[in-house]
């Protein structure tokens, strides 16, 4: 029975000791994070969120690294309950050139159906639609 028990813990230290002689991979290797709601899309990520009330969108790559924007501006439109019409607004682009950004403050509860278009220069019958479902 000791023996038994000698070569379990035996077998575990030297699966630990295995693991342990792997590498760290290096800052370019590692997956980043994406700020926000992430929306996959094509080869790369959205990350979309409110930032002081105004919505804000970030455009990662396929290692969630942010990338200038392809998109040269979006349009975000979500069902509100104080009117019966939808609030909509356009993000365009900032200093920043991975991130859209818009001035029209979202009012509260941040919680809805948010449906976004993105929308390309020179390309006017190009476009990305995408609905999720946002809360922040």
């Amino acid at each position: 029975m000791k023996r038994i028990v000698l070569l379990a813990l035996a077998g575990l230290a030297l699966a630990t000791l295995r693991g342990a002689d792997k590498p760290a991979p290096s800052p370019d290797e590692q997956e980043g994070t994406v700020s926000g709601v992430a929306i996959q899309r094509g080869q790369g990520w959205i990350g979309i969120e409110l930032d002081d009330n105004t919505f804000k969108m970030t455009f990662y790559d396929a290692k969630k690294k942010p990338v200038a924007a392809d998109a040269s501006s979006a349009v975000l439109w979500w069902p509100v309950h104080y009117q019966p019409n939808p609030e909509r607004t356009e993000l365009v682009a900032t200093g920043n050139p991975a991130v859209l950004a818009s001035s029209y403050a979202v009012k509260p509860p941040h919680t809805f159906i948010l449906h976004i278009t993105l929308l390309f220069t020179g390309k006017p019958d190009a476009s990305e639609s995408f609905v999720i479902d946002f809360s922040q």
